[in-house]
């Protein structure tokens, strides 16, 4: 048996102020508390019928930022914290009272910190505080199933279709059956007994093709449900590859959260139509800063929008300490954990501008990449830089170069002086020579550089020229897609304040350079 509730309406303290809300919510965004940091309160309850009587119960958080401890009937059942944007399961069995309303209280704190990341003030998005995803109150048996996770081994592609096998790793010793459904009609196209299973001729998923299936693992009192694409993403030379097949990675990225009216407690509809822009210009690939919800890679898997989910370590402290560390193993292990068998995942990111040059950061990639890679050798796993072009730093080594793609934030002429753009540009390629190199980030950020989205799009026709031309190159990220809100944004005020940076306004609205990247990218 198994048996899932979502919580929604929660009532609201912080203070003095005292409202109903519905999940997600952050009260950066409310007017009488938009500028408040620090300690909130959420309270609700539930009611857990007889017949569930002997089962396990639990709460789990999509997220919440950054830190939460958890009280249920008034006793403390559990926290999380040093990680605001991943999913958490807290068990409330020996505290939750069967056939009566349960108690929930949710104290949350959104004050920077330096154990955490991201790190004290040091990162660029909002920093928007509340249960800023949905809440879940789950039931299962004892025994019961926790997670499966699915790795596929190609050995042989043909006309779309793959042969090889399905290895599957889950918490449950009881014997069990796999069902594997066509997604798209729901046929039954295998079944096993076994966690390791020969597969031919299933369908490939690709950005064209997005095929998924449904899998389905059984035991004599347990059903367990998730979905995979067969796909294979790997690094040759120079290139990426997607199933066999060199793929050009264009991209752009975009900063959820800077809607006004929601901030980081977005509705997923208006992720969609964020996620649907990105489409719309063509792009195959993205990145996020920080971790994201199952319903936006769920998304990306069924619409074949490639991604990289990064940990939110940028700026600073520059050389990683074991604190940093072993904070990045948490999220590491929670991202991995809970997003294992989205296929639209090929990437994993460990960091952002670190000073890539320093033996600190660079021992903190190679560490991080063993660390993704132990348990999950299908993804690759990268570090980006904003150090590699830097020509004090010619003959430095450079932490991206430890990742599987070179990723490297192209700011030439802008926040990096230079007086030979295109030469300079190469110099820093032939640095990752012999591995593909993404340009990860540029753009024009206002105000602090002017010349308005006008000059935003000559930068953009400027640079996709540039990076055609050089061999290593095997993709870019135009930064960004929307002007996003950040607690350090140069311009605006209160939830309004931002960086202008993007080809949309903080409401989705396209500015002449969406137009001309949807244009250039068809190309």
């Amino acid at each position: 048996m198994r048996y899932n509730q979502t919580l929604n309406r929660w009532d609201f303290t912080l203070g003095d102020y005292k409202t109903k809300v519905t999940l997600p919510h952050t009260w950066n965004v409310d007017d009488e508390v938009m500028n408040y940091r620090g300690k909130a309160v959420y309270e609700t309850a539930v009611f857990i019928n007889e017949e569930y009587k002997g089962k396990k119960a639990y709460l789990k958080f999509n997220a919440v930022y950054h830190s939460a401890k958890v009280y249920v009937n008034d006793i403390f059942v559990g926290e999380h914290s040093r990680s605001g944007f991943t999913p958490f399961r807290i068990d409330i069995t020996n505290t939750a009272k069967i056939g009566e309303n349960n108690s929930i209280k949710v104290e949350v704190n959104n004050i920077h910190t330096d154990n955490m990341l991201p790190h004290g003030d040091d990162f660029d998005w909002a920093d928007d505080g509340g249960i800023i995803r949905g809440v879940t109150l789950e039931i299962r048996e004892p025994d019961g199933i926790e997670y499966m996770h699915i790795t596929e081994q190609i050995d042989s592609i043909q006309n779309g279709f793959a042969s090889g096998m399905l290895n599957i790793k889950t918490n449950t010793e009881k014997p069990c059956t796999v069902k594997i459904y066509d997604y798209s009609n729901g046929k039954l196209v295998l079944q096993s007994d076994s966690l390791n299973i020969p597969f031919e001729n299933l369908k490939l998923w690709s950005c064209y093709s997005p095929n998924l299936y449904t899998v389905t693992l059984e035991t004599d009192n347990d059903v367990y449900e998730t979905r995979i694409g067969i796909r294979k993403f790997e690094t040759k030379g120079e290139k990426v590859y997607l199933n066999g097949e060199e793929i050009y990675l264009k991209g752009c990225e975009w900063m959820p959260g800077s809607h006004p009216d929601f901030g980081m407690a977005e509705p997923l509809d208006h992720s969609i139509k964020c996620l649907k822009q990105l489409k719309t210009a063509g792009c195959v690939f993205t990145r996020f800063h920080w971790q994201q919800d199952d319903a936006l890679f769920d998304w990306c898997d069924e619409n074949g929008l490639l991604v990289q989910e990064e940990i939110p370590y940028w700026g600073y402290p520059k050389e990683a300490t074991p604190l940093q560390l072993d904070i990045a193993k948490q999220q590491a292990d929670e991202m991995m954990h809970f997003h294992f068998n989205h296929p639209s995942i090929v990437c994993w990111g460990v960091g952002n501008e670190l000073g890539a040059e320093k033996e600190a950061t660079i021992n903190y990639v190679k560490n991080m990449v063993t660390h993704f890679k132990s348990y999950d050798k299908r993804r690759l796993v990268n570090y980006v830089s904003n150090t590699l072009s830097r020509v004090e730093n010619a003959d430095k080594d450079d932490a991206t170069l430890y990742g599987d793609i070179a990723m490297w934030n192209d700011y030439l002429g802008l926040w990096e002086p230079s007086d030979d753009i295109p030469n300079h540009m190469i110099r820093t390629c032939k640095k990752a020579e012999g591995m593909p190199l993404l340009v990860s980030e540029f753009g024009l950020c206002e105000p602090h550089f002017k010349g308005g989205d006008e000059e935003r799009a000559r930068i953009l026709e400027e640079r996709l020229a540039m990076y055609a031309e050089i061999p290593n190159i095997c993709g870019y990220m135009w930064f960004s897609l929307n002007d996003y809100r950040t607690h350090c944004g140069e311009e605006g005020e209160d939830k309004l304040r931002r960086r202008v940076h993007g080809s949309t306004d903080l409401y989705g609205n396209e500015k002449p350079s969406y137009r001309l990247l949807c244009e250039l990218q068809k190309k």
